[in-house]
């Protein structure tokens, strides 16, 4: 069940490896480093102003959704939220105009940051519909939509960087037209699905008492994340900034890729176990989550940083260097950071108690800030990594904690033991080639991962472990058998 709901995602991930990859490889060579840089910035603010404004709403359609089926009021919820999306996206619109216009700002990130700021505005109308596809299991009709927009929104995103003057503004463009196009005939959809429902403020206060929490706990995990790339841009300038965001985004990004597929297969799915059956139920289906979780990412993460040489050929050659020097240590705070985002947080979901996330967040942060004002005026870009692993460690001891003084989390102890010695395995298998009179490349890289991969599955297969035999023979179940369609909405 696990291994089946995984794969109906693919189309989504596949779509997030080719824009992923191909942002970074083309984007580093289309912009100067600086410009770069300035792209980074943008898109980190960009980040910051919607989980700041909108994923309360985003969270409480995705959490709400069983219920309101459960209370045959789906309608209303629907047309609740999308009325207060609309009304705050105006707003916010309106009042990211004013300070970008009277702030004291670059002139040139200003102007990035007016597409920016304006394409987040917008997204919160799709992200509502695409968390409503979600929760209420229309597989197809999100991974159809956001694969669309995805690929359209990185298609013009390109275009415009080659054929206008936009330069870093060029991508967000792109996102702008994207959701416009998708979005909008998504729309139609969505409104059928909202006829006859009632705009019902007395749900507004349900829906932000236990989103908000999750905004500033997303809030706080995202400067966890990203706000060394401001201490960067003061310290040492756009160019190292660029370098910086490159390195984190080809190993960071390449993992998170991976964490989101597999959430959102389980999370919808628990959320409804926990509405029909509760706690006990949801926590059947989480069960297995943690170790299939962990079975994907621990070898990949080990994987990014066996390659990080071999792979730096994706990267332009004005990032590169630096860029390769901090993935192997970036792969690490990816892989505890993914873990604590994509599994540990779901307690604090599942359980309600959405004020414990902020509190956990709240130490890291200010030590993860501490850390990188002190070590990145002596180690540059190494400090600022340094600083994102010490952090994560930290973060992670704490939210385990408090998630499970309210929610049975099962911590899947003996499958990491047992996945981390099958990475081990692989690890050694890989150093230890023959390669050396090689120089690092697509050719280098192609090898370390066939062998790799080969030398994990089999010893992982041999283990049985998290249950791995069954999602292989999903998996190949899947391509063999042809894919009959979904019956009509």
């Amino acid at each position: 069940m696990l291994g089946k709901s995984i794969l109906s995602y693919l189309p989504v991930n596949l779509a997030n490896v080719l824009t992923a990859f191909g942002t970074i490889v083309i984007l580093t060579r289309l912009l100067e480093p600086a410009e770069f840089g300035v792209y980074g910035i943008a898109m980190i603010t960009m980040q910051f102003a919607h989980m700041g404004l909108f994923t309360w709403m985003e969270a409480s359609m995705a959490r709400f959704q069983a219920r309101a089926e459960r209370e045959n009021d789906v309608a209303s919820h629907l047309k609740t939220l999308y009325s207060v999306g609309a009304i705050t996206g105006v707003a916010a619109f309106v009042l990211f105009i004013a300070v970008l216009t009277f702030a004291p700002i670059d002139p040139k990130l200003a102007f990035v940051l007016y597409f920016a700021l304006g394409s987040t505005c917008l997204q919160v109308i799709f992200n509502l519909a695409m968390e409503a596809h979600k929760a209420a299991h229309r597989i197809k009709r999100y991974s159809i939509g956001f694969s669309s927009y995805t690929l359209i929104s990185f298609t013009l995103g390109i275009l415009f960087i080659i054929f206008t003057p936009l330069s870093a503004a060029a991508p967000f463009v792109g996102i702008i037209c994207g959701l416009l196009i998708v979005g909008g005939l998504d729309l139609i959809f969505m409104r059928k699905q909202m006829r006859g429902g009632d705009f019902q403020s007395d749900k507004i206060k349900t829906y932000f008492i236990y989103g908000a929490p999750l905004c500033i706990g997303l809030l706080l995990s995202y400067a966890l994340n990203s706000a060394d790339m401001y201490i960067i841009l003061a310290i040492m300038g756009e160019a190292s900034a660029g370098e910086y965001n490159a390195g984190y985004n080809l190993a960071n990004r390449s993992l998170e890729i991976l964490f989101v597929w597999v959430s959102m297969a389980v999370t919808p799915v628990a959320i409804t176990a926990m509405e029909k059956h509760g706690t006990a139920g949801s926590r059947d289906v989480l069960k297995n989550y943690g170790a299939t979780l962990l079975w994907i990412a621990v070898p990949a993460a080990t994987g990014i940083a066996l390659v990080s040489k071999d792979a730096g050929f994706i990267l332009g050659e004005g990032v590169r260097e630096n860029a390769v020097m901090v993935m192997p240590w970036i792969t690490l705070a990816g892989l505890i950071s993914g873990f604590m985002t994509y599994y540990v947080h779901r307690a604090f979901m599942l359980s309600g108690q959405t004020q414990k996330f902020v509190w956990a967040l709240v130490l890291p942060v200010v030590l993860n800030l501490g850390l990188n004002i002190l070590l990145i005026p002596t180690y540059g870009l190494m400090g600022a990594v340094w600083a994102t692993v010490a952090s994560y460690a930290v973060a992670i001891i704490i939210a385990t904690i408090l998630a499970r003084q309210d929610y049975p989390l099962p911590i899947p102890f003996r499958a990491a033991a047992e996945i981390a010695a099958c990475s081990l395995l692989m690890a050694t298998a890989v150093f230890n080639l023959p390669l050396d009179a090689m120089t690092p490349g697509f050719v280098t890289l192609m090898i370390k991962a066939f062998t790799g991969v080969t030398v994990y599955l089999l010893a992982c297969w041999i283990l049985n472990i998290a249950d791995c035999r069954n999602i292989i023979r999903s998996l190949l179940k899947r391509f063999q058998t042809p894919v009959l369609p979904e019956p009509a909405e």
